[in-house]
């Protein structure tokens, strides 16, 4: 493709990337030294005669790599924002939020308000240990590595279990932060823990 106003907007960049003194990114455009010495002496009128009478003289083609690499970033980011706006559905903290895609508390509200989520008031109860311990069972099947600390980092696999067991997906990290913990990791089932369970929550 080829048109005077892509001669001008080619030209125009690069006489602004000479007077700036950022001869790499004029290099970039296409041209050599020699051409941009050249170009930053001609007279206004002079680039005007070669923007109309010489069409030709600047093409304009598609990167084809780089546009696939372009559209790639595009779905990975639509993906996320996705998966943010689910997360936020699902009762994810403001904490949670800001561990895993780097979201400000203002993100969030902003976040929330769009999606009509309303702010949560105060803190999360913890479950009874038979609805811990049905959700530690059902994260068995979900997670390759249960009780790694790695499990705590899975937060696809924890949507899963947010959904299946019913819970906020802030109760759910608490509770997979707990299970992952060396010393409290379980193997079977887990262990009775009624004061633990009765009396903690989550912000």
């Amino acid at each position: 493709m080829t048109t005077p106003q892509l001669n001008h907007a080619l030209f125009n960049q690069a006489l602004i990337l000479i007077r700036e003194g950022d001869m790499r990114r004029a290099r970039a455009l296409g041209f050599t030294n020699e051409e941009l010495q050249r170009l930053s002496r001609l007279r206004a009128s002079e680039i005007e005669s070669l923007v109309h009478e010489f069409p030709g003289v600047a093409r304009f083609e598609l990167d084809h790599d780089t546009f696939k690499a372009a559209l790639r970033r595009v779905d990975r980011d639509q993906d996320r924002d996705g998966v943010v706006d689910l997360c936020i559905r699902r009762g994810a903290s403001v904490q949670m939020l800001s561990a895993f895609f780097g979201l400000t508390p203002n993100d969030c509200s902003s976040r929330r308000t769009l999606l009509g989520v309303p702010s949560r008031q105060g803190r999360l109860p913890m479950p009874d240990e038979a609805v811990e311990t049905d959700a530690w069972h059902r994260w068995q099947t979900i997670s390759d590595d249960p009780a790694s600390p790695a499990a705590a980092e899975d937060i696809r696999g924890m949507l899963v279990l947010a959904e299946e067991v019913d819970l906020p997906l802030a109760v759910i990290w608490t509770l997979i932060k707990q299970w992952t913990v060396p010393e409290q990791a379980r193997r079977a089932s887990l262990p009775g823990d009624d004061e633990r369970t009765s009396q903690s929550g989550v912000a």
